[in-house]
């Protein structure tokens, strides 16, 4: 390389690490600023799940904390917000859910925007298992089956 050469690069580097420094700032506190909204999704733990049995009392889907389809569950222990998901796969319609249904979840408990709910990751109810999240939290993004093994009468999401 010549000098001339070796000056542009240091150059241009320096000029990169002079606006890297001057917008990290804001990064930093647009990050720190959604976390403390309630905006970041809580890490999901299986070792901190519950399992619930109760009759679903109220279907709403919610735009605020966490966004999608809720149900409000009796259980023996009181009323559980119980967060399905925010996708169309979750909604109460396509997973036949229906007031005054009995249902078991498993999930974990989390506050969210100041909102205690319940994140299921496994919903039962009398003739469906559908599986919401995996083991990590991660939202099923299809309740379908799949593959040419899935017959052409399954229901949706059925295990």
């Amino acid at each position: 390389m010549t000098s001339d050469a070796v000056r542009k690069f240091i150059c241009s580097f320096g000029l990169a690490i002079i606006l890297l420094s001057a917008f990290l700032p804001s990064i930093t506190n647009a990050q720190s600023a959604a976390t403390n909204a309630g905006l970041s999704a809580p890490v999901y733990d299986v070792s901190k799940e519950i399992k619930i049995d109760g009759t679903i009392d109220k279907i709403e889907n919610a735009s605020v904390g966490p966004m999608g389809t809720h149900l409000l569950v009796i259980t023996a222990q009181g009323v559980v917000d119980v967060h399905l998901g925010a996708s169309t796969a979750t909604s109460a319609k396509n997973l036949g859910l229906s007031v005054g249904q009995s249902i078991h979840v498993t999930g974990m408990m989390a506050t969210i925007s100041g909102n205690s709910v319940l994140l299921a990751r496994i919903l039962t109810t009398s003739d469906h298992i559908y599986v919401l999240r995996n083991e990590r939290g991660v939202p099923a993004h299809s309740l379908m089956p799949r593959g040419a093994a899935a017959s052409a009468n399954s229901q949706k999401g059925a295990l």
